[in-house]
């Protein structure tokens, strides 16, 4: 039988966005279930291309300059493969701090892009994904003994990490290095098992779809606790909540509502009524009615719930959590015999739009099995003779993506037509904002301007006056 490892990394971008954004560094240190190190560190920087411009906000942040990442770094395919190898070795738990939500799309987008299976690596030879974050929220919100809670200036608790270990003696210099950063998560981690043994095992059971599945269960349709960050840090980022049904579409998503709102605006509301209310943007609506408090959890992000009974009278109190109000709610909703009826309508309908570009159109539908075996065929092949091949995928993502990981990682290799598209492309979007680019030369620009008006040390001028020479010679 396999091992179990976990493999704890953390991504360093050029941007935000983790399904557009570019990696410049990666750093991964695997350990034992009992978080000793096994094996040795791995570090890689990723070369930029020449289609996106960095964002100066993140060079400020990491400190890592287009030309270091260009100059120590390998091309994005050797990066992400290189990556798919520690993140594939059978047993693995990937894990990082915000991971399911950042790191994880960063992986997957990266992988996607290079022609390696995205989700493979998350579930085949007995391999997981975890999160430390709502590890730490729930030991916040309900066994909270034996570590310190930092204060944000609002006065909530922060769960940013370097503030954790900060306020926890946890050694942490060069926060946005992701090495440093890996080795302070896995700090963070020792004392919570430290301190909080049982939940952190809960927890970790809970990276296990039928584990979260059975505290879900429809049939019985317990309340149970369920921490998120969209939940304010006031109120211990802590509901109750009911699960009301599956999702019509995707089986790992579970339709529950948050017990703290009287179910009255949903139960009143059309289906029409209940899409806007959840759908639309804040500037744009029309009202200022509360958002109706239903939410997806799914099954196959390492939930973060509770059965109640978990909660103590204290805990409830200092949440502002009412549990016989709670039950009342819910026996007001579950006694509509229309409800289910109204949500499968409106979660059939699709609210996610299409991403328009290649790049970004991973969740716009599964790759086939012929086309997953030319991907694997792609992968297989040198630069050179993948210059040479006539490849014809059935999917045109994957026939556009083709000529841009040709372009990204052996431009070398392009012939004086490939060339020119190549610049075409880049000119598209570096100055149009075309093919899904969030972040043009103009924007860089504007973003440069409002950045000339901090106080800055002299090594942040020097890291941004690199990054114009690098923008400067893209164009």
């Amino acid at each position: 039988m396999t091992n179990t490892t976990f493999f704890w990394h953390d991504y360093e971008t050029w941007g935000v966005n983790p399904r557009k954004d570019r990696p410049s560094q990666f750093a991964g240190i695997r350990t034992n279930l009992e978080l000793d190190i096994i094996g040795e560190p791995v570090m890689l920087y990723c070369q930029p291309g020449s289609d996106f411009i960095p964002h100066p906000e993140a060079v400020l942040v990491t400190g890592i300059t287009p030309q270091k990442a260009a100059a120590d770094g390998v091309n994005e395919a050797d990066f992400f493969h290189q990556i798919h190898d520690e993140l594939s070795r059978p047993g693995t738990c990937g894990v990082g701090y915000n991971s399911l939500r950042f790191d994880d799309e960063v992986t997957r987008f990266g992988f996607y892009r290079n022609f390696i299976d995205p989700y493979a690596r998350e579930w085949q030879n007995g391999n997981s994904r975890w999160d430390l974050i709502d590890l730490v929220r729930i030991t916040h919100a309900l066994r909270p003994e034996g570590i310190q809670w930092p204060k944000s200036e609002a006065g909530a608790t922060s769960f940013r990490l370097e503030h954790l270990t900060a306020a926890n003696n946890i050694a942490h210099a060069g926060a946005h290095d992701a090495l440093v950063d890996v080795y302070a998560t896995i700090a963070m981690a020792k004392l919570i098992k430290e301190k909080q043994p049982r939940l952190f095992d809960f927890y970790f059971s809970l990276r296990q779809k039928h584990k979260a599945a059975e505290l879900l269960n429809l049939e019985k349709q317990k309340t149970v606790l369920h921490v998120s960050g969209m939940i304010p840090a006031a109120l211990g980022c802590l509901s109750p909540i009911v699960p009301l049904m599956q999702h019509p579409v995707n089986s790992n998503e579970f339709i529950c509502f948050d017990l703290r709102q009287h179910p009255e605006q949903l139960l009143n509301a059309s289906v029409k009524e209940i899409e806007y209310s959840l759908y639309t943007p804040t500037a744009d609506r029309q009202d200022d009615a509360p958002r109706i408090a239903l939410k997806g959890v799914h099954i196959n992000k390492c939930p973060a719930l509770a059965p109640v009974s978990t909660l103590t009278p204290e805990q409830a109190e200092k949440w502002q959590i009412d549990l016989e109000e709670a039950e009342q709610h819910k026996k007001l909703l579950l006694s509509d015999p229309t409800l289910i009826g109204k949500l499968t309508e409106l979660y059939s309908n699709g609210t996610e739009q299409s991403a328009q570009d290649a790049d970004s159109a991973l969740y716009s539908h599964f790759i086939n099995n012929a086309d997953r075996k030319l991907c694997n065929f792609v992968i297989n092949q040198s630069a050179e003779r993948l210059a040479h091949e006539n490849i014809a995928f059935s999917d045109q993502r994957l026939q556009t993506l083709l000529f841009r990981y040709r372009a990204r990682n052996w431009p070398e290799t392009l012939n004086q037509q490939e060339q020119w598209q190549w610049q075409e492309f880049c000119r598209a979007r570096l100055i149009d904002g075309e093919f899904g680019c969030d972040f043009t030369a103009t924007d860089f620009q504007e973003a440069m301007h409002d950045i000339a008006q901090r106080d800055l040390s002299e090594e942040q001028k020097v890291a941004l006056q690199r990054l114009v020479d690098w923008v400067q010679g893209l164009q």
